[in-house]
């Protein structure tokens, strides 16, 4: 059907967590990763997309092209191109939700597989793709020895043709927290709480994916103050907390690892009602802080039984079949 000067095809994904996208030549292609079926598109530039278009949709892309209301899809059939981009399109799911959490049973996928199969998928659909330098780009994320011989030949191969140095392997000084000290230190809990982070507040692997942020107003040395931890993941970056108006640096580590921080709070806070008592954790520069929405425990519940099946299932990638 035709929005306004837009075609779309298919059902588009509601929610982001979801969502897995290529961005194509004149169109957007969108898959649910819960539901299984051909992608959805929405086709910004005809001409460009007419290109490729039949590629994903078979005989399809007529109708498609030519604005029809209802378009009849094949679910299946010989589509090596769509079947590529849906790898990739996973791949680059992956990289944005994956919900590596071990209070979940969630194991955290290799970030040097998971770019060298990216690169690999990115080059596969290269010709359909909207940036002429996506293979580039994706080999140059390749950092550090990749696991799979076969992959590591492949993606050398894609280095040369596309006059890219790779960089060497990242040293461990490199993931470390810039932070000092152990964490809060010890006083009077006179309220304590947790909640949990939503995941478009923060980079993928930054948190713990199943793991509540925690949080205790705590009197001490004569002062009233916040107190937040929440479970890292693999990932490193800058975190903190929105509570009532207050922010709090997410600045040090704990004695178990959590990341942790503290600021003083006015003893009014301790007036606030429940629904006020949130705390809400975000990457500065990343996302601005919102408080969840109402079915966030329900959406979280889905994705982190999808993540964990997928290491058995047939349409698995190489990353998602290898995470440890």
């Amino acid at each position: 059907m035709t929005r306004g000067r837009t075609l779309v095809v298919g059902d588009w994904p509601e929610l982001p967590e979801r969502t897995a996208l290529v961005e194509a030549a004149g169109a957007v292609l969108a898959w649910d990763v819960l539901v299984d079926g051909p992608p959805a598109a929405r086709v910004d530039d005809p001409e460009r997309a007419a290109d490729w278009l039949w590629e994903v949709y078979g005989d399809a892309a007529a109708d498609v092209l030519g604005g029809a209301d209802e378009v009849d899809v094949p679910v299946g059939g010989d589509l090596p191109v769509r079947d590529a981009c849906r790898v990739l399109a996973q791949l680059t799911w992956a990289r944005a939700w994956w919900p590596a959490s071990a209070t979940a049973g969630v194991p955290a996928l290799d970030p040097v597989l998971l770019a060298a199969e990216r690169a690999v998928a990115t080059s596969a659909a290269e010709h359909l793709l909207d940036d002429p330098d996506a293979t580039a780009r994706a080999v140059a994320e390749v950092v550090g020895d990749v696991p799979d011989p076969g992959l590591a030949l492949r993606v050398a191969e894609l280095a040369e043709d596309s006059g890219v140095v790779r960089d060497p392997a990242p040293t461990r000084s490199s993931y470390a927290l810039a932070a000092g000290g152990t964490g809060p230190r010890a006083g009077v809990t006179v309220l304590s709480g947790q909640s949990p982070v939503d995941w478009a507040l923060v980079p993928q692997g930054a948190v713990d994916a199943a793991a509540p942020a925690e949080w205790a107003v705590v009197r001490r040395q004569g002062g009233t103050f916040l107190d937040v931890t929440v479970v890292g993941g693999p990932g490193r970056t800058r975190l903190a907390a929105r509570f009532a108006g207050v922010d709090v640096p997410l600045d040090s580590t704990d004695d178990l690892g959590r990341v942790t921080g503290s600021a003083p709070v006015p003893a009014s806070l301790l007036l606030l009602p429940p629904d006020r008592r949130v705390p809400v954790v975000y990457a500065p520069g990343f996302a601005e802080p919102v408080p969840p929405a109402p079915d966030a425990e329900e959406r979280r519940a889905a994705i982190l039984a999808y993540a964990r099946s997928r290491a058995g299932s047939p349409t698995a990638t190489l990353t998602e079949r290898a995470a440890r």
